[in-house]
């Protein structure tokens, strides 16, 4: 059954918030191994009282901000429009508030800035880190639920930042994800995983294989399918696989995705379990939380992180002027649609 207008906004804000929580209980335990992570425990029922870095308590990491950047590209073109989500970004750096981001960010960002075109600013082929996945979630709220469209939205908001498909095919995935979520439809995980193959094979057969048998590591021990996740995709020359998931775009999505299916219906267990990760854990635990406030709504995610997430109250704004964009394309307006209230 669809889901109720009212409801259908809720679902908005709590990926939206799900997104920003899950990364900022992520950004102090950014590049820590996993052992570590594993011996202390991390939570998901609150923010960490003394972040590294001096920053204040739940604070988020550049993966909220670009999608916030490109969140607002979209509200103030009602459409999903490259050129208008490259000046969105690049106007972080040029503001010089961006924290931490990746230097293949960095680099696009700069060369947007020095009059390069967006469809030529991005990294090249073969450099896949995650920092574009955030935009999975603005793809997921504002386009259609049709493999093209996903595939072809996706495209325009990486690549202006990344040019190799693997990023635009993390991004449709996550979107996909999303929208499951705010279709009201109940499905098993096998059903789920075919959904997002579908998602990610118009940019890379390679990602839809892996998420098509992501559900086989369900009944594996858990532990042990976090490991094995990490390694998926990328060439073991390159990270060291004990300090976590790396930094790209493939054990990123493949974990974060693997938290919410092992605990579909628990955000604090999925939050606990994906923090555990190590490494990249920031944008992998924004994945799930975002996935899983789509699926199961604000009222899920405990109430101290809605709370004392920083910038609460311009997360919901850009979650509600996102879904005013959505139901804008609605050819008939119901009266059900005047009773939701900001």
């Amino acid at each position: 059954m669809p889901l109720h207008v009212a409801v259908l906004q809720d679902r908005f804000r709590a990926s939206v918030l799900g997104f920003a929580i899950g990364d900022a209980l992520g950004f102090p335990l950014r590049g820590l191994p996993a052992t570590a992570l594993i011996r202390s425990q991390p939570t998901g029922d609150d923010f960490a009282s003394r972040p590294r870095g001096g920053f204040p308590r739940g604070q988020f990491s550049d993966d909220t901000q670009m999608m916030m950047a490109v969140a607002d590209a979209v509200v103030r073109e009602k459409r999903i429009d490259g050129r208008a989500a490259a000046q969105h970004l690049s106007w972080l750096w040029q503001e010089g508030t961006v924290l931490q981001p990746p230097p293949s960010a960095t680099q696009a960002a700069e060369a947007l800035l020095s009059g390069t075109p967006w469809m030529s600013a991005g990294a090249p082929m073969g450099v896949c880190d995650p920092s574009s996945l955030s935009r999975g979630v603005v793809v997921g709220l504002s386009s259609e639920p049709m493999p093209m469209r996903l595939a072809h939205d996706a495209q325009v908001l990486t690549v202006m930042t990344h040019k190799d498909p693997l990023c635009a095919a993390g991004v449709s995935a996550f979107a996909r994800a999303v929208q499951l979520g705010l279709s009201g439809e109940s499905m098993s995980a096998e059903e789920f995983c075919e959904q997002l193959s579908e998602a990610a094979s118009p940019h890379s057969a390679a990602l839809a294989d892996e998420l098509y048998y992501l559900p086989r590591a369900l009944a594996w021990d858990t532990d042990k399918a976090m490991v094995a996740l990490r390694r998926v995709g990328v060439p073991p020359t390159h990270y060291d696989f004990d300090m976590g998931v790396p930094a790209h775009v493939t054990p990123v999505l493949l974990t974060g995705l693997f938290a919410f299916l092992k605990c579909p219906t628990d955000f604090r267990a999925a939050m606990q379990l994906v923090l555990k990760a190590g490494g990249e854990v920031d944008v992998t635990a924004g994945i799930c939380a975002a996935v899983a406030g789509a699926h199961l709504g604000t009222e899920a995610i405990p109430s101290r992180l809605r709370k004392n997430i920083m910038y609460s109250e311009a997360l919901i704004e850009v979650a509600d002027r996102l879904f005013d964009v959505k139901l804008s394309r609605v050819p008939v307006v119901t009266s059900a649609f005047a009773t939701v209230k900001r």
